[in-house]
């Protein structure tokens, strides 16, 4: 089954990652530069829609492009046709998910958007923290004390002149606590379900759940700017996804997941170009060593084994899950 270092690295809701094909690490790395600054732009075009669309409205397109092309290619016999085994956990995690992305656009509207984009990011550490409350995964000492520390970097983040607590900075970090619950859902759903009908469940649901809020959110209609932004906004971030696929192909996890975090670090450039949106001393440094805490839980070998014979062993967690075909953050 594969372990929980297969999905701790995703600032997106649904990265199922598939098993290398092929040692190419250097075109690896380029594929993920490429989806780490393409998640930055999508990132980007958010933001600037959010200045007129309500976060119900955004987060419908940001699912929803991607969600209708996996739907096209279902019908042209591109994807399997699968309704899925475990249907409450599916939605639940759906649920979860759609909860995390929304919270994540909410939160880029009324924050800088690097930092926002750190806090999304987060979700590794609480995947940690789930996996041994709910799974009962044990982890190395070492991962504990990573874990703790990039909370204190959090703290950095939420409170960075400390001089009180930022709300929309706790809505970010709860996409990736939201995130980090759905990662823990699929953790289970992998022994049932395959990783297409996993993403298809996310999609829909999210697609679903954001055009249901018009019900009780009134929507605007966008001019043709902001929907360009919209529909960019989807489409990037579903290509981002591509990419993303594409270099865990070509090399393990390990090799190429820290470079993701370029997206953070564009959308910084990017929006202090646009905006002149820039952090403060202090977040900045809280971004730095957050981001430096998921990398190590990524790579760093963390989970002890449960035999005798090899109880004092560390094992390193499978980078190479079932192979799935993936969607478009969150």
């Amino acid at each position: 089954m594969p372990t929980l270092h297969a999905f701790i690295h995703a600032p997106h809701e649904h990265h199922i990652v598939p098993a290398p094909r092929a040692d190419n690490p250097r075109r690896a790395i380029l594929l993920m530069c490429a989806a780490g600054l393409t998640f930055g732009i999508s990132s980007v075009l958010l933001k600037f829609c959010t200045a007129t669309v309500n976060p119900f409205e955004c987060a419908f397109f940001r699912t929803g492009v991607g969600f209708f092309i996996l739907l096209i290619m279902t019908a042209m016999g591109l994807r399997p046709r699968t309704f899925g085994n475990r249907i409450s956990l599916l939605a639940l995690r759906g649920i979860l998910g759609a909860v995390g992305a929304l919270s994540y656009i909410w939160a880029i509207s009324r924050l800088e958007l690097g930092l926002a984009n750190a806090l999304n990011q987060t979700s590794p550490i609480f995947v940690c923290i789930f996996a041994a409350i709910f799974l009962r995964e044990r982890f190395h000492w070492w991962i504990y004390a990573i874990v703790v520390f990039a909370f204190f970097g959090i703290a950095l983040i939420v409170n960075p002149d400390f001089g009180g607590i930022n709300p929309s900075a706790l809505i970010a970090l709860g996409s990736g606590i939201f995130s980090a619950l759905a990662y823990t859902c699929v953790r289970v759903l992998q022994k049932t379900d395959s990783s297409e009908t996993i993403v298809m469940w996310l999609l829909g649901v999210s697609t679903l759940a954001a055009a249901g809020s018009a019900l009780f959110v009134p929507w605007t209609l966008p001019d043709a700017t902001t929907f360009a932004f919209l529909m960019g906004a989807g489409l990037t971030a579903f290509i981002a996804q591509l990419l993303m696929t594409s270099a865990y192909r070509y090399a393990p996890a390990t090799i190429v997941a820290p470079f993701i975090y370029l997206s953070t670090f564009s959308s910084i450039i990017i929006a202090f170009i646009i905006w002149s949106e820039l952090p403060t001393f202090w977040a900045l440094v809280g971004c730095a060593i957050t981001i430096l805490c998921t990398i190590l839980i990524g790579v760093l070998p963390h989970q002890q084994t449960s035999t005798n014979s090899d109880k004092d062993q560390t094992t390193h967690t499978s980078t190479t899950p079932r192979e799935g075909n993936v969607s478009s953050n969150d």
